[in-house]
Formats: structure tokens, sequence, C-alpha cells
């Protein structure tokens, strides 16, 4: 906020500054959120500038700007929802067309881990997680020989829910490295989610999770301590 002073036989100020005005802009829509990756409402606002005067909007000074915010996360966007949906559209059409040339890549090349836990992981941010699954199946070759496939199954696995399938997958990468931190942070995550939870267990392996180096491992360790000793 800037200040202008004017001297007439004594002092007064005026104040007079800039303000962003935000108002809603019509209904919300449901699209993905680029920044969560989450199915929520947007709701569609318009930004304007004005020109205050002992801050009261006296009249604008720029055009009205079409902005929309996730209700999820709350990250906010430069265009409208629809704009926004067509951007999520296009680029989920780019993505589908990258897993197809992945997956018909491993059909050539079945044992290729890197190749597989990518096509699972690019499945698992469009949320095709049956597909991931099914790639998994498909490619055991690959899928065997590597502790990050593995991990990046349990973490699809999680993602729908069959937290017990999950540990199976997450348990077999960390048999063949102990040290591998995401899959001992993934394993505390799904220990959490049994019902009842397993405390013990779950702080076992966020414990293992942080002595692998995982920076996320201290605050999961926390969290669990904390639901823990909660009565």
């Amino acid at each position: 906020m800037s200040a202008g002073l004017e001297r007439r036989r004594g002092f007064f100020f005026v104040l007079f500054g800039v303000r962003n005005m935000v108002g809603n802009d019509g209904a919300a829509v449901a699209t993905l959120c680029p920044r969560c990756g989450q199915q929520a409402m947007f709701q569609p606002k318009s930004m304007r500038s004005w020109f205050t005067l002992f801050l009261v909007p006296i009249f604008p000074i720029s055009g009205k700007q079409t902005i929309s915010q996730c209700g999820n996360c709350g990250t906010v966007f430069r265009s409208s929802p629809r704009e926004l949906n067509q951007r999520v559209a296009a680029s989920q059409q780019q993505q589908m067309q990258q897993a197809i040339q992945m997956y018909n890549s491993l059909r050539a090349s079945p044992a290729n881990s890197i190749t597989l836990n990518n096509l699972m992981l690019l499945y698992l941010q469009l949320h095709e997680l049956d597909q991931a699954v099914a790639a998994a199946n498909e490619f055991q070759q690959a899928l065997n020989a590597s502790e990050q496939c593995m991990t990046t199954l349990g973490r699809v696995l999680m993602e729908q829910g069959r937290h017990q399938e999950a540990m199976r997958w997450l348990d077999a990468a960390l048999a063949r490295n102990p040290m591998l931190g995401e899959a001992s942070y993934c394993k505390a995550v799904a220990l959490m989610s049994l019902v009842p939870p397993d405390y013990a267990g779950a702080t076992a392996a966020a414990r293992a999770a942080r002595s692998a180096g995982l920076a996320a491992a201290d605050a999961l360790l926390r969290e669990i301590e904390n639901r823990a000793h909660t009565p």
C-alpha cells in the first residue's frame, strides 16, 4: 500500500493504492487438478485490480481475468475451469499415447524392468490402477527382477485399498534391498491403514525408511507415534 502526503496549512494523509478483488463467477465445475492429481470441484472466479482511496475501491485499472481454484488443494490457476478441463484432457490423451508406446516396447522386451516401472507410474498418475496391475501381471519377468517395480506395484495396490497384497510386494522388495526407503515408507503407511492399525510394525517400517535416508519418514514417524498415543 503506497501513501501520498500533501501539505495544506498542516498535515493530512491521502491513502491510495491498488487492490485485487476476486468474486465467484458461475457454478463450480468438476475436473482433475493438475497440481494434486485429484478429482475436485473448481470454482470459477473473476479477478480485477482496483484503484483504492482510503482502502475503498474507486475504479478498476485492469480488465477482468478469469481464474479457478481447486477445492481440494486450494491451488489457483489462471484459466477458467472449462479451459483447465480441456488442458487436462489433452495432457491425459498424450500420456495415454505414451503408455501405449511403453506397453508395445515391453511386448518386444518383456524383461525391461525400467520400462515396466515407468509404465506403472504413468498409469498410477492417470489413476488407471487396473491397467497398472494388468501390466505387472503380464510382464512378471520384469516385475520379479526389480525391487523398484515391486514397490510401485505395492503403491498401486495401496491406492486400490488392497493393503495386505501391497505389503506382500513391499516385503518382497525389501527382501531384495532392505535399504529401499520408499518400500519401507509405503509399508508403514499400509500398516497404518489396517483395521486396527499395526502401530508397532508401522513404527519399525518408518524408522527403517528414516535410516535409509528418506526425508518424509520423520513426519510419518511423528504421525504414527501421535496416533498410537491418542486414546
